[in-house]
């Protein structure tokens, strides 16, 4: 993991973070190296029993079954950490004198897709240049998209919104060994750089990110539990405050999108036109490097399968939708049922052709883990529903009659 760009925070805040960063990085690298194919116990969970070297271990060990829990819930496997201490880092930067960084007012993660580039805007449009935003990055070597996706973005920032933002070059990991793709485990390094940027000045965190895709209520029962990604889950997101919580580390970590849909969030962004000149520079697409499997364009930017394609789409429908997408719902619909580019697809068909009553919605996420005691447990409820009216709206605007009686939406 290249550090270099962010050692500064590193020598200015507290070591736990330190070792919650080196944390991320080790469990990625784990993640990245053992394939759930091989190595699985059921198709899907691995076991692991790591010894970590971190600064702060006994602060971590002292939280080991927290910790356990919180990887076990954001991969899906099943984790038995302890901890050693490191020895002292010598860090170099070259970012000393740096005065912009006593105006760090929030961070932001920043990913390079569509929801990330709307929470940039929504900052930079309510802030002047005395409250920066810092963009926390990272990108995997061997994935370089992310890198060029951030960096196109920020390019046209530079125009739009000069000296309302930082963002030093993303964090360059290297796994070493690539063997799974599924990268579960991303998001707590994303958080992991975010928190330790905050620590330093603002102490606030912003995960922007719509709700469907953090909720990620699951299409089917077969796609409940380790098949679904927890990246920016509430109920992950919960477990990380209280771990900073129990460190005594005053960093706030909050989601604003939380009960918005992806469409929402485009509509009610500070400057639509704005975000409508330059989305096409965004990715959300979460099977981008498979070229190899889009069949009506080969050179496409999303994939035109995946759920969050679907969603992207959704969220764009009136207006001009520049994303080039490989596959049409068309071409989808006439593959074979149950096949590897179609499974997606025809499993939000069969979701959204079946009523789901409030009761249904309910019992589903008390399956996924939350309580109705949350006091947001019915805007959850609210807004699996509205999500559904959203993708309904999609294929309303987008499918062919023989879609549509499949859907029963004809």
């Amino acid at each position: 993991m290249d550090m270099y760009e962010i050692s500064y925070f590193v020598a200015r805040t507290n070591p736990v973070l330190t070792g919650l960063l080196l944390l991320s990085a080790e469990v990625y690298a784990i993640d990245r190296a053992v394939s759930r194919h091989i190595d699985s116990i059921d198709g899907w969970s691995r076991i692991f029993d790591v010894t970590f070297k971190v600064r702060g271990a006994d602060l971590f060990e002292a939280n080991k079954g927290h910790i356990d829990s919180m990887l076990s819930f954001l991969t899906g496997d099943y984790w038995d950490c302890h901890f050693e201490e490191i020895s002292d880092i010598e860090w170099g930067t070259d970012n000393e004198g740096r005065e912009d960084f006593s105006h760090i007012s929030q961070v932001n993660l920043f990913s390079g897709g569509m929801d990330s580039l709307i929470g940039a805007i929504d900052y930079m449009e309510q802030n002047d240049d005395h409250h920066k935003l810092f963009l926390a990055s990272h990108y995997d070597s061997f994935m370089g998209g992310p890198k060029s996706d951030q960096r196109k973005i920020v390019d046209k920032f530079s125009a739009q919104y000069p000296n309302k933002y930082i963002y030093l070059s993303p964090e360059r990991i290297t796994p070493g060994i690539s063997k799974e793709k599924t990268c579960r485990s991303r998001s707590l390094m994303f958080l992991a750089i975010a928190i330790l940027v905050a620590a330093y000045k603002s102490n606030k965190v912003v995960i922007p990110e719509n709700g469907p895709v953090s909720l990620n209520f699951p299409l089917s029962p077969s796609r409940r539990a380790a098949c679904s990604t927890r990246t920016t889950h509430p109920i992950f997101i919960l477990m990380m405050r209280d771990l900073l919580s129990c460190w005594e580390i005053p960093v706030e970590i909050n989601n604003p999108y939380e009960f918005k849909t992806k469409g929402e969030m485009v509509r009610e962004c500070r400057n639509l036109n704005y975000l409508l000149r330059i989305v096409s520079l965004s990715n959300s697409c979460g099977k981008r490097g498979e070229h190899q499997l889009m069949k009506d364009n080969p050179y496409a930017t999303h994939c035109g399968r995946c759920m969050p394609c679907m969603y992207r789409k959704a969220a764009l429908v009136g207006y001009d939708d520049p994303t080039s997408y490989g596959f049409t719902m068309q071409t989808l619909f006439q593959q074979p049922r149950n096949h590897k580019i179609n499974n997606d697809f025809y499993a939000m068909l069969n979701y959204l052709r079946t009523d789901l009553s409030d009761e249904y919605i309910s019992k589903e996420l008390v399956i996924m883990g939350l309580r109705k005691s949350n006091p947001h447990f019915s805007d959850y409820v609210d807004l699996v529903k509205r999500t559904r009216v959203e993708l309904k709206y999609l294929l309303r605007n987008e499918a062919t009659d023989d879609i549509l009686t499949y859907a029963g939406l004809l």
